[in-house]
């Protein structure tokens, strides 16, 4: 099947639909969960519930989302899951009890796992092959910046309106957001008959398949939980909280670099340069007790880490898998990692109790050396290999 033409505003629409999503949905409980508890007097962590339900749907959906891609093509599915988000808004905004509250984020869970970059970036590897690459990176570039737009938007509007009022403009920035799927074009797929690969090959996919759901799921519940607890991290060193504005700054300008390094910067060299950051970054975090300047490195420099985990989930597929494989694997391989989403906020909530802040980091910089020589692991298997998988070339 012939690709269609990559537009030009494709990387430029596609970023600021996901900007949107993310603003409206993952990063909506951190602006108005205070209102919220002030309104209703539901506790933080009851309200905090709802995404992680919501996480949890989007797990339980994730192996059905390369068929649907199949079947109604990339811009519906995106769009379809884009106007779900919208509609949840307007359905917490007419919550009045914590079980409306529930089900309204289960039907976000739907429309994340529809919309936010996992399915999106399924769809550009089905629309246009290895070109998706370059495209994915500039996504991200706008799609980083959500919670920098969004935090203080939704601020902004609690002081002019209440919270129920704030989730209806919410609403209204998704149907903006669904409009620009436009640009996206719509394909869908058909059957493909499967190839017989040989034994060796056959093993060596199964392995790259473990290792990389295994990296994956480890880097998520790390990054996940070290986001979510940022805050804490902060206030235990004596800074500022608003230092946590590194953390956004780095995040931008990693992916910035990362577009401007171009194909030299292969996802394969991407993840081992992430990877072997990241023990180095927990220890500067470790040493905040003795240089007070070293928390705001971490902060600055793990934030740049995190912007990075994006952009290697979604292209490091690419060079284990053949692209026309990109959705159907992904999409089973990244259940463990949205479970680890699901579980990490709780998880790192018990350490920071159990251990305090730095203990929690202690156990952080220990699995960030399993995270490394996985990553580790990985670059020396696909090095050996003599050849790329068939479909894959140029990825390697």
């Amino acid at each position: 099947m012939k690709s269609p033409v990559l537009a030009r505003a494709i990387p430029f629409t596609l970023g600021c639909n996901q900007l949107i999503n993310w603003g409206i949905s993952f990063y909506m409980p951190g602006t108005l969960a205070r209102a919220i508890t002030a309104d209703t007097g539901w506790s933080s962590p009851a309200i905090y519930s709802g995404l992680t339900l919501a996480m949890l749907v989007m797990a339980s959906l994730s192996p059905r989302v390369a068929r649907l891609l199949a079947l109604i093509g990339g811009q519906r599915t995106v769009m379809i899951g884009t106007l779900l988000i919208s509609v949840s808004c307007v359905a917490m905004a007419c919550s009045y009890s914590l079980v409306g509250w529930y089900l309204a984020w289960m039907v976000t869970g739907v429309g994340m796992r529809l919309s936010l970059y996992d399915a999106l970036f399924a769809a550009l590897v089905n629309l246009y092959g290895q070109q998706a690459r370059r495209t994915i990176s500039r996504v991200t570039l706008a799609g980083g910046l959500a919670s920098v737009v969004f935090w203080p938007l939704g601020e902004a509007l609690l002081t002019l309106m209440s919270w129920r009022e704030t989730l209806l403009i919410y609403a209204l920035f998704g149907l903006l957001s669904a409009a620009l799927t436009r640009s996206l074009p719509n394909q869908t797929l058909p059957a493909v008959s499967k190839r017989q690969p040989t034994s060796s090959a056959d093993d060596k996919t199964r392995r790259n398949g473990w290792l990389y759901a295994t990296f994956i799921a480890l880097i998520t519940f790390v990054s996940n939980g070290t986001s979510t607890h940022l805050p804490e991290f902060i206030a235990s060193t004596g800074l500022p909280v608003a230092i946590g504005m590194l953390w956004g700054i780095g995040q931008t300008g990693a992916r910035f670099l990362e577009v401007v390094a171009g194909a030299g910067l292969t996802p394969l060299r991407l993840t081992l340069v992430t990877a072997l950051a990241m023990p180095v970054c927990f220890l500067l975090g470790l040493s905040s007790s003795l240089y007070l300047w070293s928390a705001a490195g971490f902060v600055l420099g793990y934030g740049a880490i995190n912007g990075l985990v994006t952009i290697v989930k979604a292209t490091l597929p690419l060079q284990l898998f053949a692209p026309e494989e990109y959705a159907r694997r992904t999409g089973v391989l990244l259940i463990p990692a949205q479970l680890m989403a699901a579980a990490s906020p709780l998880a790192y909530a018990w350490l920071n109790r159990m251990l305090g802040t730095t203990g929690a980091m202690w156990v952080s910089w220990g699995l960030t050396l399993v995270i490394a020589g996985l990553a580790v692991t990985l670059f020396i298997g696909q090095r050996q290999t003599k050849k790329p998988p068939e479909g894959s070339e140029g990825f390697v």
